[in-house]
């Protein structure tokens, strides 16, 4: 014996089970008629797994403060509007950054000449002090470092 596809009472039975009227609140007869069609027991029984599974799911979800969704929402707002702001004179400062390199650099090549004696001088009384040329660069190099990454964190 084949078992049918569809029945005339199927959606009546969905919609008792959605609204939450299965079994309790629905009359006799569907009952009986669900009892004795394979189509409708099914309906009945796949729909009352599927909305528990959903009520679980919506009793576990964790809807936010309203109050503070707003307060993220404006405090990531002004973030990004500063953080806009900023982009210019980031950008000039970098530019400035590489002016004041090249300068230095054009400086130092026009001085180089009658500081070379000086340097030599510098460099044979390093090589005799070597630890402390090595402590001396290490603050001259480090130092500015670890305050330009302490102040780029804020």
């Amino acid at each position: 014996m084949t078992h049918p596809l569809e029945c005339e009472f199927e959606a009546e039975v969905l919609a008792a089970v959605l609204q939450a009227r299965w079994p309790g609140r629905v009359d006799a007869q569907l009952r009986a008629h669900a009892a004795a069609c394979q189509v409708c027991s099914d309906v009945a029984a796949i729909a009352g797994a599927i909305e528990a599974t959903r009520e679980e799911t919506v009793a576990g979800a964790v809807i936010p403060n309203s109050g503070r969704v707003w307060w993220l929402a404006q405090l990531r707002a002004r973030r990004e509007a500063a953080e806009a702001a900023s982009r210019p004179m980031i950008a000039v400062q970098e530019v400035a950054f590489v002016c004041a390199v090249c300068l230095l650099a054009v400086c130092f090549r026009a001085a180089a000449a009658w500081l070379s004696p000086f340097i030599a001088r510098i460099a044979s009384g390093m090589m005799e002090h070597a630890v402390l040329a090595l402590a001396m660069a290490a603050v001259f190099f480090l130092v500015p470092a670890g305050v330009y990454l302490a102040l780029g964190r804020e």
